[in-house]
C-alpha cells in the first residue's frame, strides 16, 4: 500500500511523462554502469594477458641466447636419440643430463618461435637435472625415465607455474606444489622442462587462447595441430620434445596425434592420478578427463606407462588403483580378434581416413589376427548422450568463467550454442531443422532447458544402459580390441575444426565408454584421396557434411592416423597392437 501511495504521489507531483522520463533515464545509466563496469574488467584481462606473454616470451628468448653457443653437434646428437637411449646414456654417465635437457629446452624455444607450441619455460628444469646428476648413484638404476626431459600441457600444475587454460582469471594463481603425476614424472627420474599451449577451456579441436596465442602444425603452420592438448602435439611433431603429456576428455590427445603425425594414448581412467589439474568441468564425471603422453613412437609411450604405473601413484592418489603394467599382456604373441570401422555412422570421414583403417586391417589380417566388421550402436543417442553430459549444468560452467573474460574466436560458436536464451532454442531449432534435423538437436542438448539433479541422473542411467548395449555388442563378436578413425578429417586449415560435435563421435564415444584408445600415423592423404572428395555426400549431406568436404580440399600430404581401442583396464592390448601395426609400416617405408 505504502509503494503504492508513493507511485501516486510521484504523478501527482511530476506527471506520467515525467516518471516515465525518470525511470528510463535510471535504467540508461544503470545500463552504461554494468557496460562500463564490463569494459573496465575487459581492460583489466587485456592488460594481464599482455603481461603473461611478455614475461613467457622473453623468458623462452632469454633462454634461446644463452644456449645457443652450446656445442651443436652434441646438441642434434641427443635430439636424434630414442628415449630409451636417451635413459640409458644417461643412466651410464655417457651423457650429463643437465646437457640433455639443456637441448631440448634449446630446441623447444626454437620450435616455438614459428609454431607457438610453448607456453612457458620451467624454471628449475636445469637445477633439477643438476640435482639427478649429483645425487647418481645406485638408486639411478630403478628409475625408468632417468635424465628424461618431458614437456606438460599447461593445465598440468607444476610448483610455482599458472595453470590457465586460457582464463585471464587463472592468471598469477601459481601451484602451490607439483601435481601428483609431475612427483611421479620427478620420481622416476624425468626432468618437466617446458609447459606447452592448448585451446582456451580445453572443450574445442582448435589450437588458441587469448593469452598465448595460436599453435600451428609442425607439417604445416598454417594448419591446426588440433586441440585441446595442441602445443603438446606440435612440440612432439616438430621435435622439440621426446615425450609429452596432454589431457582427453573428449580426444584431446588422440586429435592432436593424428593432426600432427604422432603417437598418443588416451589411457583407461583412473590409470593416471589427475590431482593438481586444472580442469575444464569440474565434478563432471560422466565423460572424466585422462591424463596420458605423447611421443614419436610406441616404445616411448609404453616406457611412460611402465614407469607411471608404479606404488607411488597409488599412494598419492588413493583413487587410482595399484596396478602394474602388464608386460606379460604387452608382449603376447596370441592371435586376437580385432572388430574395425571405417564410418559409424555419424560424421563420414574422407577417403584418406577410412583407407587408413583399411591399410590397418590388412596389415594386422596378415600377422594373423581376424578381423571382424563392427556397427556402433546408435551413434545418435550416443552423441546426444556425451554432449548432454557435458553440458548437464546448462553450460554455467564454461559461461561463468568465459563471463567478463575475453573469449578466443575459437570458442565463438560453442560460446553461441551456449548463451542462446532457453526461450529461443526450440524455434531457432525449427529453423535449423529444415537443412539439418542432426544440427537442430545438436542446439538442443547445449544449455538452457532443465539443469535439474533428475535430468542429471538421467543422463548417467542412460550413459550405464549404452555401455551394457556396446559391450553386450563386443562380448557377442567376441572382440578382444578394436581399430577405427581417429578422426572424420586430417588436420585442415586454422579455423576448420570449431564445430567439435560434428567431428568428435570417433574419440569422444570412448571417453563415455572409458576405453583406453590410442592412435599411431600411418599415412598421409595422397592426392587420389583428395580427388575422391568431389563424390563425398557424407552421412547427412547438411551443413556439417559440406563443411568436413570443404576442409579437406587442400590437405594433400598431411598425416592419417588410425586408433586403437582396448577394453576398460586392457591398455596394454591396445599398445601391443598399436607397436605391431607401428613395426610394419616402419618395414615398408
Amino acid at each position: 500500500m505504502q509503494g503504492n501511495k508513493m507511485s501516486s504521489g510521484l504523478i501527482e507531483t511530476y506527471g506520467i511523462k515525467s516518471v516515465k522520463a525518470a525511470c528510463l533515464g535510471a535504467a540508461i545509466i544503470c545500463g552504461s554502469g554494468v557496460i562500463v563496469v564490463h569494459l573496465y574488467k575487459l581492460r583489466k584481462c587485456n592488460q594481464l594477458v599482455k603481461e603473461k606473454n611478455k614475461k613467457e616470451k622473453l623468458f623462452i628468448k632469454q633462454m634461446l641466447m644463452e644456449l645457443e653457443d652450446k656445442d651443436e653437434n652434441e646438441r642434434e646428437k641427443i635430439l636424434s636419440m630414442t628415449a630409451q637411449e636417451l635413459v640409458n646414456a644417461a643412466k651410464k654417465g655417457e651423457i650429463d643430463p643437465v646437457v640433455i635437457i639443456q637441448s631440448y629446452i634449446y630446441k623447444a624455444c626454437y620450435d616455438t618461435q614459428t609454431f607457438n607450441s610453448v607456453s612457458g619455460v620451467i624454471r628449475d628444469a636445469e637445477e633439477f637435472a643438476k640435482q639427478l646428476n649429483v645425487s647418481q648413484d645406485s638408486d639411478s638404476s630403478s628409475m625408468k625415465l632417468f635424465g628424461l626431459p618431458v614437456s606438460l600441457k599447461e593445465c598440468i600444475g607444476v610448483k610455482g607455474m599458472d595453470s590457465t587454460i586460457g582464463y585471464s582469471s587463472l592468471i598469477n594463481k601459481p601451484a602451490l606444489e607439483d601435481s601428483v603425476i609431475v612427483k611421479v614424472l620427478k620420481s622416476c627420474g624425468a626432468v618437466p622442462f617446458v609447459k606447452t599451449n592448448l585451446v582456451q577451456g580445453m572443450l574445442c579441436f582448435e589450437s588458441s587462447n587469448p593469452i598465448f596465442g595460436e599453435t600451428g602444425n609442425p607439417k604445416n603452420v598454417n594448419y591446426t595441430p588440433g586441440g585441446s592438448s595442441s602445443g603438446s602435439g606440435s612440440l612432439v611433431g616438430s621435435g622439440g620434445s621426446v615425450l609429452g603429456f596432454g589431457t582427453d576428455i573428449g580426444g584431446s590427445i588422440r586429435n592432436p596425434a593424428h593432426f600432427c603425425g604422432v603417437c598418443g594414448l588416451k589411457p583407461t581412467m583412473q590409470r593416471l592420478s589427475k590431482i593438481g589439474l586444472q580442469g575444464c568441468l569440474p565434478g563432471q564425471s560422466c565423460l572424466a578427463s585422462c591424463v596420458g603422453p605423447l611421443a614419436q613412437d610406441v616404445d616411448t609411450l609404453v616406457l611412460a606407462m611402465q614407469a607411471l604405473s608404479c606404488p607411488l601413484m597409488s599412494q598419492l592418489d588413493k583413487n587410482i588403483p595399484p596396478l602394474p603394467f602388464n608386460d606379460e599382456l604387452f608382449q603376447s604373441k596370441l592371435k586376437l580378434r580385432i572388430g574395425y570401422y571405417t564410418n559409424d555412422g555419424y560424421a563420414e570421414p574422407v577417403p584418406a581416413v577410412q583407407r587408413a583403417v583399411l591399410i590397418t586391417k590388412e596389415i594386422l589380417e596378415k600377422a594373423g589376427h581376424t578381423l571382424v566388421p563392427f556397427k556402433v550402436p546408435r551413434i545418435e543417442d550416443a552423441v546426444r548422450i556425451l554432449s548432454s553430459a557435458l553440458f548437464a549444468d546448462g553450460g554455467r560452467t564454461c559461461m561463468e568463467n568465459l563471463k567478463n573474460d575475453l573469449v578466443d574466436p575459437a570458442n565463438r560458436y560453442l560460446y553461441w550454442r551456449l548463451s542462446c536464451p532457453a526461450f529461443l532454442r526450440p524455434i531457432v531449432k525449427y529453423i535449423v531443422g529444415w537443412g539439418s534435423p542432426r544440427i537442430a538437436n545438436d542446439l538442443m542438448v547445449y544449455g538452457g532447458g532443465d539443469c535439474s539433479v533428475y535430468r542429471l541422473w538421467k543422463i548417467q542411467a542412460e550413459t550405464e544402459k549404452y555401455k551394457k548395449e556396446f559391450f553386450t555388442q563386443w562380448r557377442d563378436l567376441d572382440l578382444n580390441a578394436m581399430i577405427c578413425p581417429p578422426f572424420p578429417i586430417a588436420a585442415a586449415p586454422i579455423g576448420s575444426v570449431e564445430h567439435t560435435t560434428a567431428l568428435a563421435s570417433y574419440t569422444t564415444l570412448f571417453n563415455l565408454l572409458n576405453c583406453p584408445s590410442g592412435v599411431i600415423p600411418v599415412t598421409k592423404v595422397s592426392q587420389a584421396d583428395t580427388d575422391k572428395l568431389k563424390d563425398y555426400k557424407g552421412n547427412y549431406g547438411d551443413k556439417w557434411d559440406n563443411h568436413i568436404k570443404k576442409v579437406s580440399e587442400n590437405s594433400t600430404d598431411m598425416p592419417i592416423g588410425v586408433q586403437f581401442v582396448g577394453l576398460p583396464w586392457m591398455d596394454e592390448i591396445c599398445l601391443r597392437l598399436m607397436k605391431e601395426v607401428e613395426t610394419q609400416i616402419l618395414l615398408h617405408n
